[in-house]
């Protein structure tokens, strides 16, 4: 019965929505790089990089449908339930054709939630609120 539940999309949906980066998971390693990165990022101040990708993920849901947006969200989720590295590469089915860094996938997961999932953005707890200030503020500049 346990398995049913981690197997059934419409469950692992549902979970993903309620806990988007995993901050309520009981592992203790999880835990432990989930805090190391929020402590390494907020060393950092303003990271360029992520306000760059952002503007880039603005440009790219200009205009697709909410609903696709969304989709892509929980896609990143799913693929960041064991942890996003910045030195490792990925691949989204809804985004064909791209390769994505570390900080170029979170900067993708940060916006899809923005635009499409809002209310649910805090739950992310993603420090990265300057940087999409800034990426907004480059994309209405180049519209």
């Amino acid at each position: 019965n346990e398995y049913r539940k981690r197997s059934d999309p419409k469950i692992m949906l549902d979970s993903i929505s309620e806990d988007p980066f995993g901050l309520k998971s009981e592992d203790p390693e999880k835990i432990k790089e989930t805090e190391k990165f929020l402590k390494s990022q907020q060393s950092i101040g303003v990271n360029m990089a992520v306000v760059m990708y952002m503007a880039e993920a603005l440009r790219y849901f200009e205009n697709i449908e909410k609903i696709s947006i969304r989709d892509t969200a929980f896609e990143i989720a799913l693929l960041g339930a064991h942890g996003i590295h910045p030195e490792k590469n990925y691949k989204l089915n809804s985004i064909s054709g791209k390769e994505f860094t570390g900080y170029k996938i979170l900067s993708y997961y940060y916006v899809s939630w923005k635009l499409a999932i809002p209310e649910k953005l805090p739950e992310l707890k993603l420090p990265y609120d300057n940087e999409f200030e800034l990426a907004e503020k480059l994309f209405k500049n180049e519209s």
